[in-house]
């Protein structure tokens, strides 16, 4: 039960995060800077589970070495964010969201070399098939220039991510509650971000109506707040592999919202995409329910 749990959270994960574009870009569209958009997202979404954590009367004392560990978790994770969202400017963010997705094969390769783990030809299969499929929704048919800045960019980010996923799974906090781990993860983002716009030299532009800020409210919500802590927890109960190849659920969300609301077209390719990607999630609801692990409760 508890790794059906981990299952649901992952998908739950992966598709809220995919929803970014429906809440970020009518955001975009009324004129706020990118950069004052992710400091919103990440300090609303702090400031929300931090009061909901004081109302619970939650422990937040951490340990020096707690606090460490959580310090390079939120650099990673807001770094991943950043960096991803700064190489749409120089490539194609078809073939950027390829890339980013390779990270599922870092965090396999981290998980077999550092930590010994075995992962079943099932979940190889799985893998591949999860790439290809965000392959094939990717793209576009045209050939498109890829700069050299954008594409070390993105491929920072297969890197970043992979080692906060792991990060989660393998380092002191791991077994920390999740609503906690998430929320001082997100906080130490919005310092990340709120330093970016210093260095910048750039001011928090404010959201014009009061439409924009519910955009940016949701923003934060959903594939932020939501999509982390069950983030946190499917890294938890089902492990980082297993995690990470879920996480091809978002790609094929972002695909949905673009085709549904910002009425998109929808090619031959990217529906056999979505279809790979559909089996590939399968096989690991299969696959996982052969497999046992230790699961953490969160209450």
């Amino acid at each position: 039960m508890n790794r059906i749990k981990g299952l649901v959270y992952g998908v739950i994960s992966s598709s809220t995060f995919g929803l970014i574009p429906l809440f970020a870009l009518p955001v975009i569209q009324k004129g706020v800077g990118v950069d004052s958009v992710m400091f919103y997202r990440f300090g609303i979404s702090a400031l929300l589970l931090g009061v909901w954590l004081l109302i619970r009367r939650r422990d937040l004392r951490l340990t020096l070495q707690e606090l460490g560990v959580l310090i390079g978790l939120g650099l990673f994770y807001s770094l991943t964010a950043l960096l991803l969202t700064t190489s749409y400017l120089y490539i194609p963010s078809g073939i950027a969201t390829t890339i980013h997705f390779l990270y599922p094969v870092v965090v396999t390769l981290v998980m077999i070399l550092f930590f010994k783990d075995k992962v079943s030809l099932a979940l190889s299969i799985a893998i591949a098939m999860a790439i290809s499929g965000v392959y094939l929704l990717s793209y576009s048919g045209s050939e498109e220039t890829v700069s050299l800045k954008g594409l070390m960019l993105v491929l920072t980010t297969v890197i970043t991510y992979a080692f906060y996923i792991v990060g989660v799974n393998k380092s002191n906090v791991s077994k920390m509650d999740g609503l906690k781990l998430t929320f001082y993860v997100l906080f130490i983002g919005t310092i990340v971000f709120g330093l970016n716009l210093l260095i910048k030299s750039q001011s928090l532009e404010l959201a014009p109506d009061m439409d924009t800020w519910i955009h940016l409210f949701l923003l934060a919500l959903i594939p932020t707040l939501v999509s982390d802590f069950t983030l946190v927890l499917a890294v938890q109960h089902v492990g980082s592999t297993t995690t990470a190849v879920l996480g091809c659920m978002e790609p094929m969300m972002a695909v949905a919202m673009g085709v549904f609301v910002f009425k998109e077209d929808l090619s031959i390719w990217q529906l056999i995409g979505m279809a790979i990607i559909l089996l590939a999630v399968s096989i690991v609801i299969l696959a996982s329910g052969k497999e046992r692990m230790p699961v953490i409760e969160n209450n």
